[in-house]
């Protein structure tokens, strides 16, 4: 598949998962089609799939459901 930032015949679809938010607001979505190219490294999203991310974050209650997740903090290191 060609790549449209590189213009590169290296894009391939993959599956990622991001997390949005924070707090009570934060919503883990799995299974998220991106395109990801070999050439120049970047991954994108289509406006389908940024529409659709859109959709269930403002619907994550009905759509989501509850997990149990551990959650870390990054605490800077003395350097």
């Amino acid at each position: 598949m060609q790549c449209e930032l590189c213009g590169a015949q290296a894009a391939v679809g993959k599956e990622t998962t991001k997390s949005f938010g924070r707090g009570d607001g934060l919503v883990i979505i799995e299974n998220i089609p991106i395109i990801h190219c070999s050439s120049c490294h970047e991954s994108y999203l289509t406006a389908d799939t940024a529409r659709e991310i859109d959709r269930i974050r403002k619907n994550r209650r009905s759509r989501g459901k509850a997990k149990r997740v551990l959650v870390a903090s990054f605490t800077k290191s003395a350097a």
